[in-house]
């Protein structure tokens, strides 16, 4: 059971940022968003249009 923890625990979590377009960050998230609970790198961490909590309700990021 401890390997199994210590695994999961070296795996690299991904910023999980949401755009208009759809277009995915693939850099290591290490800031969680309280509001959405989605993970962000730092440099989508403190832009809200990357949040899909700051998007239009209904509205879940990419082109329509």
């Amino acid at each position: 059971m401890r390997e199994k923890a210590a695994e999961s625990e070296n795996l690299e979590r991904l910023c999980q940022a949401v755009s208009h377009n759809d277009e995915p960050c693939d850099y290591p998230a290490n800031v969680h968003c309280a509001k959405c609970g989605r993970w962000f790198c730092d440099a989508h961490a403190e832009d809200e249009e990357w949040h899909s909590c700051a998007l239009p309700p209904g509205d879940e990021g990419g082109e329509a």
